[in-house]
């Protein structure tokens, strides 16, 4: 029967039965996504297995395949959230800031943050340890929505390329992140500090 033939009541029952399905499938999607966030966060910079995700999401491989074909999907979904997260955790930062050159240095700030305060932990912290991992050229998509948050503050400094000020800033940024993740390290207050101020430097306008 065409579903415009079908009574009302009767597409109101489809409607509160796909709904529910919808919702149960969107809480375990999140379960799987956070106890991989949680793996990755205990053994970096090693890989995780599916079977140590699927253990601490207590859930079972059926329901993990259910949704992704594989790690690599999982991962990738996982800095995809982060980076929404990341974003508007940034965008936030920044925002508290009148200056280009106070919300470039916000924005790398925000963006250290994970890794330079760990005990400050935000549900985006497992991102900087995924920087290094998966496929790259999916990742350099997330990494230019990190940086494009950038363009506004060097246009506003009146800098004749802020497109490209931008992705040399989110270049040197993440690029410590992902140097720090890959040997395991942590960046000191001192490297921190050196690159805000470095960044912030190229934002500050003219006689500032």
């Amino acid at each position: 029967m065409d579903w415009e033939q079908l009574p009302d009541t009767v597409r109101a029952a489809v409607d509160r039965a796909l709904g529910r399905a919808q919702q149960d499938a969107l809480e375990e999607i999140e379960q799987i996504l956070d106890a991989a966030m949680r793996v990755v966060e205990r053994i970096a910079p090693a890989e995780p297995r599916v079977a140590d995700i699927v253990a601490e999401a207590g859930t079972s491989n059926q329901t993990f395949y259910r949704y992704f074909a594989g790690k690599n999907e999982l991962l990738h979904a996982v800095m995809e959230r982060g980076v929404q997260r990341t974003r508007s955790y940034l965008r936030h930062q920044m925002s508290k800031q009148t200056e280009p050159a106070g919300q470039i240095a916000a924005w790398v700030e925000g963006l250290l943050a994970p890794l330079a305060r760990p005990d400050q932990a935000r549900p985006d912290a497992a991102l900087s340890r995924l920087s290094v991992s998966g496929n790259p050229a999916g990742r350099a998509v997330l990494d230019d929505q990190l940086g494009e948050l950038l363009i506004a503050p060097f246009a506003a400094a009146g800098r004749p390329h802020p497109e490209l000020d931008a992705r040399v800033i989110q270049r040197a940024a993440i690029g410590t992140l992902a140097r720090h993740v890959g040997a395991g390290t942590v960046p000191d207050e001192q490297e921190c500090r050196h690159l805000i101020d470095f960044c912030s430097a190229i934002g500050r306008k003219p006689g500032a």
